[in-house]
Order: structure tokens, then C-alpha cells, then sequence
């Protein structure tokens, strides 16, 4: 498929958070789109951490935006300098649950949302986490962090408690690779 070409960009806004651009593009059958709006946020990092036993840690944090409390796996955002997934994620992990892992896989990197969004979220698994100190939470977070089975995460996802799409996305491409899989789910 051909790409689309941009014919024209103005920056609506400009922050460490967010930008969004409004671009006028050509697309390849000659159409023009005066007002495509495209958001770019920091790439970001989530994290599949499993305990000693087996437990899958999630974390439920009131997201305004959705107007809910919304499940989903460790993560955030890359600090302005930091370029490298691991050391975000190691960093996230233990700033929001007080958990640390000396076993880390890096599953790649996802699109949070194609149409608009050009952040990615990196996925990692970490096994064998163990409590090592306190969540150390930024000023704005406010988190429970609970611990449940991997089929219970799995459920949850189909079920709709977990509605954020990248924590879907991580814990069953986790639960696909794990060996406890309940092939009657």
C-alpha cells in the first residue's frame, strides 16, 4: 500500500506530554485530507510481572480521561532522557508495586492506537518478582496494586473487567506463552 504524503504540518500544541499536530495529507488515490490531527506521547513501557508464586501483578488506578477505575499492568511513560525500555520498565515496576525481577524478557513493542497515536508501549515480562521495598508513586498517581492468577487475568480480560487495551494485549500474548494455559478457556 502506498504511504500517504504530507503536504503540509502545523503544530497545535507543543508539551513534554503530548503533542499534537494538524497535518494536510495526500492520499495515494489523490484524495486530501485538510485536517488530519495526529497526538504523539512519550513511549512507554508495561510490564507482565509474575511472583515467585505464580501471581500476575495489576494495578487499578482512577484514569480521567475514561472516567473509571481501569486494571491494567505496571507501566509508564519514558522519562525525557531515557531511551532505553528496560530501564523504564525496571524503573516502573518498582516505583508502582515495590517489586523487583532479576529475569526480564523484552516481548516488542505495540502501537497504542494506530488511527492517531504515534507513542509505542514496550512489553516486557518479568518473572520471579519479589517485594523489595514500597511503591515510591509520582505526586499525580493514586494505584491498588493486586495480585491475581494468569487464567484469572485472561478472564478478566474477556470478561471486560480489563478494558485497556495494552494490558489486554500483553497478558494474553503472556498467557499464550505460558505453560500453564488452560486450553479450555
Amino acid at each position: 500500500m502506498d504511504a500517504w504524503k504530507t503536504l503540509k504540518t502545523e503544530k497545535i500544541l507543543d508539551d513534554y506530554h503530548v503533542s499534537v499536530n494538524k497535518c494536510t495529507v495526500e492520499l495515494p488515490d489523490g484524495a486530501m485530507i485538510p485536517d488530519f490531527y495526529t497526538v504523539s506521547l512519550p513511549d512507554a513501557a508495561m510490564i507482565a510481572a509474575i511472583t515467585k508464586d505464580g501471581d500476575l501483578l495489576l494495578k487499578s488506578e482512577y484514569r480521567y480521561a475514561c472516567g473509571e477505575d481501569v486494571i491494567e499492568c505496571p507501566a509508564g511513560m519514558f522519562d525525557l532522557e531515557e531511551n532505553d525500555p528496560l530501564v523504564v520498565a525496571k524503573r516502573e515496576l518498582q516505583e508502582e508495586t515495590g517489586y523487583t525481577s532479576e529475569d526480564w524478557t523484552y516481548l516488542g513493542p505495540t502501537y497504542e492506537s494506530t488511527s492517531k497515536l504515534t507513542n509505542r508501549m514496550h512489553f516486557f515480562m518479568a518473572k520471579d518478582c519479589i517485594q523489595t521495598g514500597s511503591q515510591q508513586l509520582d505526586e499525580n498517581e493514586h494505584l491498588t496494586v493486586m495480585k491475581v492468577k494468569l487464567e484469572e487475568a485472561v478472564n478478566m480480560v474477556m470478561d471486560g473487567q480489563i478494558k485497556a487495551n495494552s494490558a489486554a494485549h500483553l497478558i494474553l500474548k503472556v498467557y499464550m506463552m505460558s505453560p500453564v494455559k488452560n486450553e479450555s478457556i
